[in-house]
């Protein structure tokens, strides 16, 4: 491989590279020194053949459409680098836009002597910045060197950079390349009117159909991604063509822009939402231990079973005791401090509110690159406005009170993608592709996450029989002070599948999947005439589009139901338990102490992207209203002493810590009496009429087992872990 440098007369020097048998485009373009790039634009015509009638009107389009338009978008152009036909109308362009844009010709070098050789053939286009010239002797020879170069400055695995194809006029050489193009998934403007390849594409895409004898054109129409542009319109309205197929300043950029802003700030919110659960879980659950340490092994004062005053330990210099004693002191008020912090900052909330707007936008960034549905007309502005509507939408719930925070690495450029080779988020999408891109994507994430999950859930359930029946065996052996433990113990692992909803989702991410497999199945069961009809495309699109709103919409409505349950405030605590019970710190106040309701008048509801615009929202009540979930936020603990309901195991009404005690009646009792109280199967359920006051207690109360909460631990799963929808 050789460097070089050509001079083209007029002051002008091109920078080329000679490139030698095997040579491929990792090592040429290092040598060309390109300068920087954001899209890549290929030119495929015609040397000759052009009708001179429309050589004025391309002069225009190539000068004031083409070529301003590379250099709006900061693209590289690609062509065959000969002083004729389409390439010497680029030259012309780019040269009456100061020669700013790097324009790159590939040709056979022994087809194009340099200037000041004898002429073999047609010369070299004087107005280019860079030359390729490759091994051969015949027009298409140049062919793999000039793709392998659109592969490498597309980025790695041609996901990166946006590219497009121009089609202009043309031979068979083009046509060649327009098939090469296709093959790699090359999205193709066609300049219709030019004649060529351009016009006979243009005739032939309406119907879709090719000559029986012309494989070349028949693959080119069923799999190529192609978009047309007539030479009865303007230079002006090809450029904006051009200056949207690249990416720069579209809506589609913008749009993707929008959707990583929003994907990343519902990370941040997750983020946020898991570490502050796990902490009051964490605390809640070493609060119950401390609490049972100083309970058994504290100093107590002489002759009696009473804790020493902090003071009296600092005194005799047992400062670890001193220090526990604190500590017991300082986590409950660091648990209402988080829980306070919960209710103020709701990242809860702002979660699934980022995350279905997002959602909901990259739905709509289908339905555009796709270009099915109401897509088909005006998609550009038809994408701007559903997107605009999302975001407002978005941003009058509880998001408008957080700042949204860029991206790592800026916003503008598409997330990756899936796809083989990997999608780069701005090519329009045929309907194989799209099944590959998204439908294989997400089914393939669903089983991935369903197995996770799954896995997740029966070593959850299994350290809760653990936990239960290691309660079991301590009750058995005269240990029940440690009983509170265990209890808060299951009763931990249970809120941690309550707030992840993991029973739920495992539930939707399996029935999403079955979905997505049918739509898939269905798919492939057409044949490939009636893959290529439309009406079966937007089929194909809107079912899986529909599949995957339907398993985000139970996703959110079920974690809406579980925040508006940690939401509701806890009734009173009870009075004290008799001195044989150890008085235990609270365990969970995610649950039992739970955050205050929300505002009424909150609106927190999701765009509906497929809806005309609106401005009725659901309210808070609305959108967290009436479905089970976690009550009390963790099994066991509603009413302070982790496991015992109402003071004493076992007892609803009628024992010490009396639910229905007049000196124990929570504020909400009249609530409870209308029935509209939580009475789920954990929550001892079989109600005792109270006794009038001064009488003794029924002898079905009395018979009724205490039976500590860790022994029923499968069962305080199976009520309060969150079900199918």
């Amino acid at each position: 491989m050789q460097q070089t440098t050509i001079d083209l007369g007029q002051g002008v020097v091109a920078r080329a590279v000679v490139a030698g048998p095997g040579a491929t485009a990792a090592e040429v373009l290092p040598a060309l020194a390109l300068p920087p790039h954001q899209a890549v634009l290929l030119l495929l015509g015609g040397a000759d053949g052009l009708d001179t009638a429309r050589l004025p009107r391309l002069r225009q389009f190539f000068g004031r459409g083409i070529a301003r338009a590379a250099l709006d978008t900061g693209a590289v152009v690609l062509d065959g680098g000969t002083d004729a036909g389409v390439m010497a109308l680029m030259g012309q362009g780019v040269a009456s836009r100061g020669q700013r844009t790097p324009l790159v010709g590939v040709a056979p070098a022994a087809l194009v002597p340099p200037p000041g050789q004898a002429p073999g053939g047609p010369a070299l286009e004087p107005h280019h910045s860079h030359f390729v010239l490759t091994e051969g002797d015949y027009w298409g020879a140049e062919t793999p060197l000039l793709f392998g170069l659109l592969a490498a400055l597309r980025g790695p695995e041609a996901g990166g950079t946006p590219a497009l194809g121009l089609v202009v006029g043309g031979g068979a050489v083009a046509l060649r390349e327009v098939l090469r193009a296709v093959r790699l998934r090359l999205p193709l403007l066609v300049l219709a009117g030019t004649g060529g390849v351009a016009d006979a594409l243009a005739a032939a895409w309406p119907t879709r159909e090719a000559p029986p004898d012309d494989p070349v054109l028949a693959e080119i129409l069923a799999e190529g991604t192609l978009s047309f542009y007539d030479l009865g319109g303007s230079a002006q309205g090809l450029g904006q063509h051009l200056v949207r197929q690249l990416g720069a300043a579209s809506g589609l950029v913008q749009a993707w822009a929008t959707f990583a802003e929003y994907d990343h700030n519902a990370n941040v919110q997750q983020r946020r939402f898991d570490r502050l659960q796990q902490g009051l879980i964490w605390l809640g659950l070493a609060g119950a231990g401390l609490a049972i340490v100083q309970q058994l092994y504290a100093p107590k004062l002489p002759g009696t079973a009473e804790l020493r005053p902090a003071a009296a330990l600092w005194a005799a210099g047992t400062y670890g005791w001193w220090g526990l004693h604190q500590a017991l002191l300082v986590i409950p008020i660091v648990l209402t401090v988080l829980v306070a912090a919960a209710s103020r900052f709701k990242a809860g909330t702002k979660w699934l509110l980022l995350r279905g707007g997002a959602e909901a936008i990259k739905r709509e960034l289908y339905g555009y690159r796709t270009r099915t549905g109401q897509y088909q007309e005006a998609p550009e502005t038809l994408l701007t406005r559903r997107v605009e509507e999302i975001t407002r939408r978005t941003m009058r719930t509880e998001v408008n009170t957080s700042a949204l925070v860029a991206p790592p690495g800026g916003a503008g450029l598409p997330p990756a993608t899936g796809g083989t080779p990997p999608d780069d988020g701005l090519s329009w999408l045929p309907a194989g592709r799209y099944v590959q891109v998204r439908l294989d994507d997400q089914l393939a994430y669903y089983r991935r996450k369903a197995v996770r999950l799954e896995a997740q859930l029966r070593l959850v359930a299994w350290l809760t029989f653990g936990v239960g029946g290691v309660g079991t065996y301590l009750a058995a052996v005269g240990q029940q002070v440690w009983i509170a433990l265990t209890t808060a113990g299951v009763a931990a692992l249970s809120a941690y599948l309550g707030y992840r909803q993991t029973e739920s989702t495992l539930t939707k991410y399996n029935q999403s999947a079955t979905d997505l497999a049918n739509v898939r199945a269905w798919w492939h069961a057409l044949s490939p005439d009636d893959q290529l009809r439309q009406p079966n495309i937007d089929l194909l699109v809107s079912h899986t589009e529909q599949v995957l709103q339907s398993n985000l919409d139970g996703w959110v409505q079920h974690m809406q139901n579980t925040l508006a349950e940690l939401h509701k405030a806890p009734p009173a605590a009870p009075t004290a338990p008799e001195a044989a019970t150890p008085a235990v710190a609270p365990a969970f106040p995610a649950g039992s102490a739970a955050f205050p309701p929300p505002e009424p008048n909150a609106p927190v509801n999701l765009a509906v992207p497929n809806e005309e615009p609106t401005d009725t929202l659901l309210t808070s009540e609305q959108a967290f209203d009436t479905m089970p979930g976690l009550r009390d936020g963790t099994p066991g603990l509603r009413d302070g002493t982790p496991g015992l309901r109402d003071g004493t195991p076992g007892l609803r009404d009628g024992a010490p810590g009396l639910r229905d005690d007049p000196t124990n009646t929570p504020p909400d009792a009249a609530k409870y009496a209308a029935g509209e109280e939580d009475t789920t199967p954990s929550d001892l359920s079989a109600e005792v009429p109270m006794p009038d006051e001064g009488s003794e207690l029924p002898d079905e109360a009395l018979a009724t087992p205490a039976a500590p909460a860790h022994a029923s631990s499968a069962r305080v799963l199976a009520a309060r872990a969150p079900g199918p929808a």
